[in-house]
């Protein structure tokens, strides 16, 4: 295939050598035709070499004091990130996995004095001969040209299969580089740290003022002459000037290349879904936090033990940010996990050790030693995995970390905190009877054909079916009148049945009934089991274990896994025999409950997690021993600290005294010490600790030393 110019005496013309194809999709007005092609990072002496000369960001396309970008399609360009993580990441300095950018997509745009022209000049057709080679030239003026082999019997059929030419052979196209751009129109960034990289090897910025941000990248040109950038060339063949369509006439608004363009651009942006935040985390190989939690979910995936923790029992692709779980059968999700593997593993250790300091409420630390303390590098990692490695355990941070030890340290987060986070969903009395309730179900309804197996697979095999299932469902509802109920429809009525069969057992195996529960029972334990499954409470459950490892001084890991299990143990005996636990401590809505007190509208933030670290402490009590003056909240002061802290603020809020709250309807005609004494007697504390413990200094008007607030600080991921 020839690559030569279209236009002979211009040579100073850009040949890309490509495949033509045409995209027209039903009742459109317009057709896009486009070259799929590449360019070299290196430039090279190859057709495609000074692709990149012509590719450019809409920034620098355009004078924005001459043309108007409501119409057009800008968009701001992030170089703080292309420059400190995707050029990072093209030139694989973050690890040695393998790197591809998706290609980018970019238009011809004609210029002229003023700016961007609204049309193409007419296209012209013509035929040349190259060494025997019949070629059929597309001349779009002295802008742009396409040039393929002609086919036989082309004649006969040109008007019959026009749509078919475009994509039966290779084809090149020629554009002049002072009459035309190529404008990206997606894929902006990839497209910025390409060309980043190449003008910093070539020093070839020529005064742009955005050089400035790029001053680090120095990539050595020999390095680069492998790496080609995907590119899709588009443009528009019947936005063209030619006269008979505009002779008399004027040319149509919606017939401009601007707002083609712009319509192209928003629609490509508008189907490309933004990532969740779930799968932002999963898919994050800098930030080894998110590796861990990664690897958590490869443990409950590949874990085949009876009761076990599977993963139709976790939410890991909640296609909406930072919601409530959505699926019944989960127990927790993504952001849950990684938020409870960032806190016990980077929080400073003042807020782990002190159960009354408030929540986080930015950022969490780097904190490297805490890290590496708590994964036991120092026993987990041997010289031996050291010098093979070629790492020192200084190295290693959050989002600075060696790629080539990351299976090592994944192990070493297995073996600590991996495996006490999967045994205690696993255990836990709540968790436990919700993994019962979730396998005896599927054992009932068992065996599954026709709809009621894509009902099984939307519960347990596809995260994404179900809410694919929902949707589908709900449309053909609204659109059915008084036909027949679609597949989709049937199969989520028996998806339902599953789901309210679960709920059913899940209230029976957890209030521990004899008889099946009624539906106000099977309500209450779905409003408490939002409690358990939210963040809030599975990080305030796992930072009272780090908590009292840290001030019972827990180091080998083996131990660490003993205690927890003896907490656990200790946990379930309070929940079993103890009614005034399972049914009134997690309820906001029973005026009994001290969670009452702290936030009677029941809606959870993560940053709640403090208050529910307090009620496992109250869980994990004991009269007597060694680990009374580590663990008792009411020896330690911590149980007086939280209710001066609580009365301190219901006080404020209501803005009346003691006898006045008694009957206000906010308290559900309950007192505060009335509900604090029931929630104690819950407990089994004795009648001198009722007594003595919420004192008269609770008037006091100092500052509260406990700051457990009801705040609406929401941890930044």
């Amino acid at each position: 295939m020839p690559r030569r110019s279209s236009f002979p005496n211009k040579p100073a013309t850009i040949d890309v050598q490509g495949v033509l194809g045409t995209f027209r999709a039903p009742q459109a007005n317009l057709t896009v035709e486009y070259v799929l092609t590449y360019s070299p990072l290196d430039g090279g002496e190859t057709a495609n070499g000074q692709l990149l000369e012509l590719l450019v960001p809409v920034r620098e396309a355009f004078d924005l004091d001459d043309l108007d970008f409501d119409q057009l399609l800008q968009r701001d360009l992030d170089d703080f990130r292309v420059s400190e993580e995707m050029v990072p990441y093209l030139l694989g300095k973050t690890s040695s996995d393998p790197r591809f950018f998706p290609p980018i997509v970019a238009v011809i745009v004609p210029m002229t004095g003023k700016g961007m022209a609204e049309l193409y000049p007419p296209c012209n057709e013509d035929y040349e001969d190259d060494q025997g080679v019949q070629l059929k030239v597309f001349k779009y003026g002295d802008v742009f040209s396409v040039k393929r082999e002609r086919q036989e019997k082309q004649e006969e059929q040109e008007e019959e299969q026009d749509a078919e030419r475009l994509a039966q052979s290779p084809v090149d196209l020629c554009i002049h580089p002072k009459k035309a751009k190529l404008v990206v129109v997606d894929g902006q960034h990839r497209a910025m740290a390409m060309l980043a990289t190449y003008r910093s090897a070539l020093n070839g910025w020529n005064g742009n003022p955005f050089r400035h941000f790029y001053q680090e990248v120095t990539p050595d040109i020999s390095e680069l002459h492998e790496i080609h950038l995907p590119v899709c060339i588009a443009y528009f063949p019947e936005l063209t000037n030619n006269s008979e369509l505009i002779e008399g006439h004027q040319v149509p608004t919606e017939r401009h290349l601007t707002i083609a363009c712009r319509k192209l651009f928003l629609d490509v942006n508008r189907n490309a879904r933004h990532p969740s935040q779930a799968r932002q985390i999963l898919l994050d190989d800098t930030d080894l936090i998110a590796c861990f939690t990664r690897h958590l979910f490869n443990i409950v995936k590949n874990n085949t033990e009876p009761s076990a923790l599977r993963l139709y029992h976790t939410e890991y692709d909640n296609p909406r940010d930072r919601t409530s779980i959505f699926r019944p059968f989960a127990l927790t999700d993504v952001y849950t996990i990684y938020s409870t593997i960032r806190s016990v593993l980077l929080l400073d250790d003042e807020r782990v050790r002190q159960p009354m300091a408030s929540p986080s409420s930015g950022r969490h630390p780097q904190n490297n030693f805490r890290l590496q303390r708590e994964l036991d590098l120092e026993n987990m990692l041997t010289e031996a995995d050291k010098e093979r490695l070629g790492i020192e355990i200084v190295d290693i941070k959050q989002n600075d970390y060696p790629q080539k030890a990351e299976g090592r340290l994944r192990k070493c987060f297995e073996a600590t905190w991996g495996q006490v986070v999967v045994t205690s969903l696993e255990k836990l009395y709540p968790f436990s009877a919700h993994i019962e309730a979730v396998e005896t179900v599927l054992k009932e309804h068992d065996p599954y054909t026709g709809v009621n197996h894509i009902a099984y697979t939307a519960l347990v095999e596809g995260q994404g079916l179900r809410y694919t299932l929902h949707q589908q469902q709900q449309r053909n509802k609204e659109l059915r009148q008084d036909g027949e109920e679609s597949e989709a429809e049937k199969a989520w009525r028996g998806l339902q049945r599953m789901e309210e069969d679960f709920e059913k057992c899940r209230a029976k195996l957890y209030l521990k009934l004899s008889c099946d529960p009624t539906d106000e029972q099977i309500k209450t334990v779905n409003r408490i089991f939002e409690c358990f499954r939210s963040s809030a409470f599975q990080n305030g459950l796992f930072m009272a274990f780090a908590c009292l490892k840290a001030r019972m001084g827990i180091g080998g890991q083996q131990e660490f896994s003993l205690e927890v299990d003896k907490w656990i143990t200790h946990i379930n005996e309070k929940f079993e025999n103890t009614e005034g636990i399972r049914t009134v401590l997690f309820d906001y809505s029973e005026p009994k409950s001290l969670r009452y007190i702290y936030k009677p509208s029941g809606g959870l933030i993560p940053s709640d997690w403090i208050f529910f670290r307090y009620l496992m402490f109250e869980l994990l009590s004991v009269e007597t021993g060694e680990e009374s003056s580590i663990s008792n909240p009411a020896k330690l002061g911590w149980r007086e600290k939280l209710y001066t802290t609580l009365y301190n603020r219901k006080k404020k809020e209501l803005r009346f005294t003691d006898e006045e709250a008694n009957s206000h309807d906010h308290l559900d005609r309950m007192s505060f010490r009335d509900i604090v004494d029931a929630f104690k007697s819950s407990l089994d504390i004795d009648e001198e600790e009722i007594k003595s413990d919420l004192s008269d200094r609770r008037e006091s008007a100092r500052p509260p030393i406990s700051e457990i607030e009801d705040e609406e600080v929401v941890a930044d991921l």
